[in-house]
């Protein structure tokens, strides 16, 4: 009776490595990678002398390999949207993936101002950004109404732009829901995600070509 070759862990190893390399998937290419170094540790082990450092290695290799697989299983699960997150997608926020929402959101306040309650006021910078859900923003100047914001416009946009001190109070004119964002925070954020930048300088146009519109008609 032949005794069995243990090289054949070898072979199907190294197999499983050329279909790990020929895939086009990240999450596959390390399944097969830990699938590879798992089935080589018996050849190592079943050697008249145990090779301890290529197990070492092989189990170094394999639990790394795991450990992304897990998290690239965990980050590809489907997201279900609260019915307010939702609604930030719709409003502002369509082009991107829910998981970029929450990303996004992730770095936000969820606020609730009462009628009265004021976002920006005359003569300061302003240090964040609010997109409406619900309620009304007014905006004035010198106790002049220059308009109101509704849901899916951005309080601070202008400001936002030019960079300059507000010439403008802006305040609630009934309960509003919103979502601030500190300027400092979200620029970091953008500028590490560009795909996420594009699409909020997208809306951030329409939300000033839309308030541009209004001044001129009401002009």
């Amino acid at each position: 009776m032949t005794s069995f070759n243990t090289n054949y862990f070898i072979h199907v190893g190294n197999i499983l490595l050329l279909i790990a390399y020929s895939v086009r998937d990240i999450l596959w290419l390390r399944l097969f990678a830990v699938a590879a170094a798992l089935i080589t540790i018996p050849f190592f082990v079943l050697q008249p002398t145990p090779l301890w450092a290529p197990i070492i290695w092989s189990a170094v290799f394999a639990t790394i390999n795991l450990i992304q697989s897990l998290r690239l299983f965990i980050e590809r699960r489907p997201v279900r949207l609260s019915a307010e997150e939702e609604e930030v997608r719709r409003l502002a926020l369509a082009e991107l993936p829910p998981r970029k929402v929450l990303q996004v959101l992730s770095i936000g306040t969820w606020i609730t101002a009462a009628a009265g309650d004021r976002f920006i006021e005359s003569g300061k910078c302003i240090e964040a950004i609010w997109l409406i859900l619900r309620g009304k923003v007014r905006v004035t100047s010198d106790e002049r109404v220059l308009g109101e914001l509704a849901p899916g416009e951005i309080v601070g946009s202008a400001l936002l732009l030019t960079g300059v001190s507000a010439a403008v109070d802006a305040f609630a004119v009934e309960s509003v829901r919103a979502v601030r964002w500190e300027i400092a925070t979200l620029e970091r954020y953008l500028t590490a995600h560009p795909e996420v930048r594009i699409v909020m300088q997208k809306h951030l146009t329409r939300d000033l070509a839309g308030k541009l519109e209004r001044s001129v008609r009401h002009s």
